[in-house]
């Protein structure tokens, strides 16, 4: 089994709609988990559900989607409060739900920068607030927060969307010390660029100098990160790199930031 131990409980995905967030949800259909999937757009969400329907392993599975805003906290409060109530703490929570507007700082809208941090930081830590009180006295559980690349290296043209997502990993590695008396595991999602519909929404407004310094980079599949993803959880990392050249980037940018300095650059 890819994912985990299919009785523990029921997963919680939020971005399940989409993307990296719907390759997850997919593969706990497939081995049987239960999953709720949360996400705005419901037209996304019913599809979403219709495949995960189609990934079906029993027929106690409970596979469904509610449509929250995740950076609204009342509603999201709400909404996890109704679905706990119903179904006890999640297993599991996969917070995936993310937006990225690349840009240069003079040029990014501030309305855009808002709503990185809202969505990218604050959407992940409300959800961990609802979520981790209940995991805490059921003394189990796992939280995976999405974060990237760009959230331990800074990227030009992504000033915003570097600082939404450096957040989510520096307040992940603190809740995970927080959580870890209690039985609760914390790790950190860090893919590439990966080919889902918020790539492609991106690159409509990705200055061109961006767009030709992220071409030399890795670019995978929804699939292939949330294959990595489980491959890695059970070594217990904190952050799960997906693509090696990632790996690589990672530790030479702590070890030799001056080098990374002019290799990651603007070009003038």
């Amino acid at each position: 089994m890819r994912t985990g131990d299919a009785t523990a409980g029921w997963s919680l995905v939020t971005g399940g709609s989409e993307g990296i967030g719907r390759a997850i949800a997919l593969d706990l259909a497939g081995d049987g988990h239960s999953v709720t999937i949360l996400a705005r757009d419901t037209v996304k969400l019913a599809a979403a559900v219709a495949d995960m329907e189609a990934q079906r392993q029993t027929p106690t599975q409970v596979l469904q989607a509610v449509s929250c805003d995740i950076g609204d906290y009342a509603a999201l409060q709400a909404c996890l409060h109704a679905l706990m109530d119903a179904h006890g703490a999640p297993a599991q929570l996969f917070n995936v739900a993310g937006y990225a507007r690349p840009g240069f700082l003079d040029e990014l809208p501030v309305e855009d920068l808002d709503r990185m941090m809202r969505l990218n930081y604050l959407g992940t830590a409300y959800a961990c607030k609802l979520v981790a009180p209940r995991m805490v006295a059921a003394r189990r559980g796992r939280i995976v927060n999405t974060s990237s690349m760009a959230g331990f290296l800074g990227i030009f043209g992504y000033t915003g969307y570097c600082a939404s997502k450096f957040a989510v990993i520096g307040f992940s590695e603190a809740l995970k010390r927080e959580l870890a008396p209690f039985g609760i595991e914390v790790a950190t999602l860090c893919p590439p660029n990966t080919r889902t519909p918020g790539l492609e929404r991106e690159n409509r407004v990705k200055p061109a100098a961006v767009l030709a310094e992220e071409e030399r980079h890795t670019t995978l599949t929804p699939e292939a990160v949330a294959a990595a993803l489980w491959a890695q959880l059970p070594r217990k990392r904190f952050l799960i790199v997906p693509a090696a050249d990632g790996r690589r980037t990672y530790h030479l940018n702590r070890l030799f930031p001056r080098f990374m300095d002019r290799l990651i650059r603007r070009p003038v």
